[in-house]
């Protein structure tokens, strides 16, 4: 029985069977203290890349009582112009919220219809599952996909939640693995959707927003752009 709050380890499980992960070397590296947090908060975690992934990025923050984090973020390296993957547990007390998602990061002409048919499908093959959903409030939901699984549940159903987040990595990998790269004007194209996206995720990205309460305006941003993107 798969652990959910062992989403780090089950992933890079699956992914060492595909890739071949080399660790990236952070500006600040892992673990780190913010002192903003007065030393109650403590965020460990991994960054990975390899030679289809641009970014494999793990987080735990660690805090002295019953919540509890598990981040996980994938990005494909430009050139390959896919989507990225996404999952994130919040556990408190005795209860998981599991968000895992595919989408696109910005504005795109592809049409994902197939993919996200093959996520819903994995996702309503679990209807207990689906009796949770809570989708988030506010503009992060725009982000998601339709195909998203966003749910609020009871320990019991931990090992469903489990298989839903391995079948939607294994089911990525594959999309990963069947791509092929891009050049010419249709890179230019994904490197200008890229870039606006970025600018975008600075100023609205509630992710990145955290990071700056954490480490300050500066601190924050460059540490979300070093570890996600390599900026």
């Amino acid at each position: 029985m798969d652990n959910l709050m062992d989403i780090h380890t089950i992933a890079q499980t699956e992914l060492s069977k595909r890739f071949n992960l080399e660790p990236v070397k952070l500006k600040h590296p892992f673990p780190e203290r913010p002192i903003r947090a007065l030393g109650l908060m403590k965020i460990d975690g991994e960054v990975f890349s390899s030679e289809k992934l641009s970014r494999v990025v793990f987080i735990r923050p660690q805090l002295p009582f019953y919540f509890a984090v598990r981040s996980m973020f994938i990005r494909p390296r430009v050139e390959l112009d896919l989507p990225v993957f996404a999952a994130e547990v919040m556990r408190t007390g005795k209860n998981k919220m599991v968000i895992v998602d595919i989408h696109r990061t910005g504005k795109t002409h592809h049409d994902d219809s197939r993919l996200f048919e093959q996520m819903i499908q994995i996702r309503d093959s679990y209807p207990d599952l689906n009796l949770y959903t809570k989708k988030q409030k506010g503009e992060i939901q725009e982000v998601f996909s339709r195909a998203a699984c966003q749910v609020q549940i009871p320990e019991e159903l931990d090992e469903q939640a489990a298989c839903v987040f391995k079948k939607y990595l294994n089911l990525f990998c594959d999309v990963v693995d069947n791509a092929q790269t891009v050049s010419g004007k249709e890179l230019k194209q994904t490197r200008k959707v890229f870039e606006d996206y970025l600018e975008t995720l600075v100023d609205h990205d509630p992710g990145v927003g955290v990071w700056k309460i954490l480490f300050g305006k500066k601190g924050g941003v460059e540490r979300s752009m070093d570890m996600h993107f390599g900026r």
